[in-house]
């Protein structure tokens, strides 16, 4: 699947996601527009602000008090519906919560919210949820009291929605939250996979980024209370927005290592790196929990991911234009995140409504960006196999090459000498060509060469069922390496070979000489190869001695002594 086909598929199953998702959504009254919002020291006193002391200007929602107050009127017009009523908001974080109901007889009933009230009426989209007492009156207003808020979400997010259809959608959103938390367990598992056979960081860093988005949108969504009913509410706050945080860096980190070298600019590098730590910076105030960054930190932080989602896409446009294989699919992964930031600035500007969605399209970019990068991964993971197989050809080619003799094709001396024992059961022939140097002198050097190529060919072919190995020592010198128990078993072999060199190495047609060879041989007993080759080095020295074209094996029962300088029969 080309690039282009694969970047289509992604964006078909996000927006199929999206169009399953956005349908769902329950008859919902928004109460933001009419609230008046005021702030008090206490519960009590805030309960106690009259009706003109609130603020209903367009910046009432900017109000960092330690207790919130916020109170709607209400009117059978503005209700979603005739049956019960559930009112949700963000939940968030708050130490104490208070709604009071007002009906149009006059009574009020009060519902004191405890923080675990999240997790036994949780709603998918982290919708928190207090059901409206039932009464034969009709309701009029809701006051809201909040101790020490975290986000503002909590007081200009409130709705009322009708309680069936809420139900409904939680229902169906359960399942297409549940379906993405599933999704995202895949690539974790190629990354794996993948990690086991090539370990390059960029692969853990993929993974570390999919269990990120995967542990945001089951805490996010609420789906964390349906399988943990007894997590607490700080617990979940800060798991969401540590799991974003840490998604983020290891965005930025799997985006650096993947692209290829010099395509990233060191400008960009470096400021994403320092957007980075200003973002994790923020995010650890916020566990502080200091009054005085109450609210402005949490804000700051999800406002800190803008800049490094606009840099991040930055780098992949520019990666993309030095012709960086990856930055592609980087810019279809950011796309979606760019998109969630954009409309997020104009949810903070009032250009869009807090009830836009933006959960459901969070989720849809964080998918997008999961399935591109592992395209991403895996595109860039065939590559640089691809790349380590062709280094490893050449390295071995190279090692082959530096370890067999160019002529002959059989191991030269720098292989023979990596041999550091014979071992017992094992022996050596030390082979020499007669006369060669006679051979040269009328023939030339290159009836020489062949003769020393139809040697080592015939080496092979003798030795190829006896589990030997043939070395040219240098010149018309060789060695071989082969099994043998006795030291008769290694003269017959020795006898064997010298009887078919002197059959075969022969061509009158290309007036190749005849030749003889003389051995010497010696048992290797498990000793040193130094001391092995000199005992078959003096054997051959004997055979030359004794006449040439004759084969002499080393007494064990008389051994040598190695000089300092062995010297080499000729």
């Amino acid at each position: 699947m080309s690039q282009r086909g694969l970047a289509a598929f992604i964006y078909a199953v996000c927006v199929l996601w999206l169009n399953m998702a956005i349908p769902v959504a329950a008859r919902v009254t928004p109460l933001a527009p009419d609230l008046c919002v005021g702030a008090a020291s206490s519960a009590s006193e805030a309960l106690a602000l009259p009706r003109t002391s609130l603020d209903c200007g367009p910046d009432r929602f900017i109000n960092d008090g330690p207790v919130l107050r916020s109170r709607i009127e209400v009117s059978d017009n503005s209700l979603p519906t005739t049956g019960p009523l559930i009112w949700q908001t963000e939940p968030a974080l708050f130490d104490a919560m208070l709604l009071q109901f007002s009906y149009a007889d006059g009574s009020k009933k009060l519902v004191d919210v405890d923080r675990q009230m999240a997790a036994r009426n949780w709603f998918v989209r982290a919708r928190f949820s207090v059901p409206v007492p039932d009464s034969a009156s009709q309701l009029v207003a809701i006051d809201t009291v909040v101790e020490r808020p975290r986000t503002r979400s909590i007081v200009n997010a409130a709705t009322l929605v009708d309680q069936e259809d809420a139900s409904d959608e939680h229902y169906v959103k359960s399942l297409i939250y549940g379906l993405a938390c599933g999704l995202l367990l895949v690539p974790i598992f190629f990354d794996l996979m993948f990690f086991g056979l090539l370990r390059f960081r960029f692969i853990l860093w993929h993974a570390a980024m999919s269990g990120s988005f995967l542990t945001f949108i089951f805490s996010n969504s609420g789906l964390i209370f349906h399988f943990f009913p007894s997590t607490e509410l700080a617990f979940r706050f800060h798991l969401n927005t540590l799991s974003l945080a840490a998604s983020m860096v290891f965005a930025v980190l799997f985006t650096l290592d993947i692209l290829e070298e010099k395509t990233v600019p060191r400008k960009l590098l470096r400021g994403v790196l320092a957007l980075t730590i200003v973002m994790v910076t923020l995010k650890l105030i916020t566990l502080l929990d200091l009054e005085i960054f109450r609210i402005s930190a949490h804000r700051l932080f999800i406002l800190s991911l803008l800049p490094i989602v606009a840099i991040t896409l930055l780098i992949a446009v520019c990666a993309f234009k030095r012709g960086s294989r990856a930055a592609s699919y980087l810019l279809v992964a950011f796309s979606g995140a760019a998109l969630s930031g954009a409309i997020k600035l104009c949810m903070e500007l009032g250009f869009v409504s807090q009830l836009f969605p933006l959960d459901d399209l969070v989720c849809m970019s964080m998918i997008l960006l999961v399935l591109s990068t592992s395209a991403a991964t895996g595109d860039r993971f065939l590559v640089l196999r691809m790349e380590r197989d062709r280094a490893r050809f050449r390295a071995l080619k190279l090692s082959k090459m530096a370890l067999s003799d160019p002529l002959t094709k059989v191991g030269n001396r720098r292989a023979f000498d990596a041999m550091a024992t014979v071992t017992d059961g094992n022996a050596l022939l030390v082979i020499d060509i007669d006369h060669f140097k006679s051979i040269n002198d009328a023939f030339g050097h290159c009836t020489g060469d062949m003769v020393l190529s139809r040697l080592s060919d015939m080496l092979r072919r003798f030795f190829s069922d006896r589990g030997a190995s043939v070395y040219r020592l240098g010149g018309e010198e060789f060695a071989i390496v082969l099994p043998a128990q006795s030291e008769i078993a290694l003269r017959h072999c020795a006898e064997l070979l010298r009887e078919a060199v002197a059959r075969e190495i022969s061509d009158p047609s290309n007036s190749t000489p005849r030749i003889t060879i003389s051995i010497g041989g010696a048992l290797g007993r498990g000793r040193r190869r130094d001391r092995v080759f000199f005992e078959a080095d003096q054997a051959l020295y004997q055979a030359k001695k004794s006449g040439r074209n004759c084969s002499v094996i080393c007494d064990a029962a008389t051994p040598a002594s190695i000089p300092r300088q062995p010297a080499f029969a000729n």
